[in-house]
């Protein structure tokens, strides 16, 4: 019989996999693995697969070379950057991740973190659950939405999103992308331009870009002393394209506003070692922008169904191979 195993983050251990069996079908055999990050047991767990279905568990080269029977690696996510891809191709793997299923979602979530640091939502909130303070001119420097600029890094679809919601608050709309779509710009009114420029100038910066190699900590020390404006700085990407290091100073430093993060450097943090936490002007959000009932079927049909459509050999139907 084929063998599935879905292997996935420990917070997913033991959810039903029901979407999962009714795609599959009957003759599958459906494993469920919730893995820890340790690679002899990740292997371990895969041996006898077929195909894999996974999220954020990280097969490596060392894990992919003792994966014999394995054919195709469905990744439950549009970012595949957890999979060792030159390996994935060196040992016959082919590896698919999901086109889109959550842009609605995380777009909202990146506009609903801007708008509370730019407005000091979590200031106020403090200061009438926690102090029974009412009283409006407590803060000041909140500035007029419509006269801050905005800086998106990563203009794809949901980069385009971001900025159809953000063009309704009347915000200036700068964009940097490597592969940049100048009629989607034109069409949304954003002003495309280098990294450099749009750190120099934005007073909010937004990453809605992919992980890869060559833009691990895109957000480093060098960075942030280039963010002349001190910006809010948003992160519903992917945690590694910010140095945390780094960031901590910006924000020590006051060379950054604040920070709304959806994201960190490691999937599954220690809030209670972070220097991230309790600070007023960042806020933190356990790793759901793209979260909804909607965006979670989806997720679960598109990821699932191409390992069915991989099996019955209908590979122009898979949503979409990476490899």
């Amino acid at each position: 019989m084929t063998r599935v195993v879905v292997a996935e983050i420990p917070e997913n251990a033991g959810r039903e996999l029901s979407v999962e069996r009714s795609i599959l079908g009957p003759d599958i055999e459906l494993v469920h693995y919730a893995c820890d990050g340790n690679e002899d047991r990740l292997t371990a767990a895969c041996l006898d697969a077929d195909a894999v279905l996974t999220d954020y568990s990280p097969f490596s080269r060392k894990v992919i070379e003792q994966l014999p029977r394995c054919r195709l690696i469905s990744v439950a996510a549009t970012g595949y950057d957890k999979v060792d891809l030159k390996a994935a191709a060196d040992a016959g793997i082919r590896v698919c991740a999901i086109d889109e299923y959550c842009t609605d979602e995380v777009a909202d979530h990146a506009m609903l973190l801007m708008l509370a640091l730019c407005r000091r939502l979590p200031e106020y909130h403090e200061q009438v659950q926690k102090d029974k303070r009412w009283q409006f001119d407590a803060l000041s420097g909140l500035a007029r939405m419509r006269d801050l600029a905005l800086g998106i890094v990563g203009f794809g679809k949901i980069g385009q999103a971001l900025a159809r919601r953000a063009g309704g608050f009347g915000l200036k709309l700068m964009a940097y992308d490597p592969f940049p779509n100048e009629e989607k710009a034109t069409d949304l009114g954003v002003r495309l331009c280098g990294l450099d420029q749009l750190f120099s100038e934005a007073n909010i910066i937004s990453l809605n870009c992919g992980l890869s190699a060559n833009n691990k900590h895109l957000l480093d020390a060098s960075a942030f002393r280039k963010m002349n404006q001190k910006p809010f700085v948003i992160n519903c990407a992917r945690g590694a394209l910010i140095d945390e290091a780094a960031l901590v100073e910006a924000l020590d430093n006051g060379n950054i506003s604040g920070a709304g993060l959806d994201v960190l450097g490691e999937e599954s943090p220690d809030l209670r070692t972070s220097k991230l936490t309790g600070r007023g002007n960042v806020i933190l959000t356990p790793h759901v922008a793209f979260y909804s009932d909607a965006s979670i079927l989806e997720n679960r049909r598109i990821s699932t169904g191409n390992i069915r459509l991989f099996l019955d050999g209908k590979h122009e139907n898979v949503r979409r191979y990476v490899l």
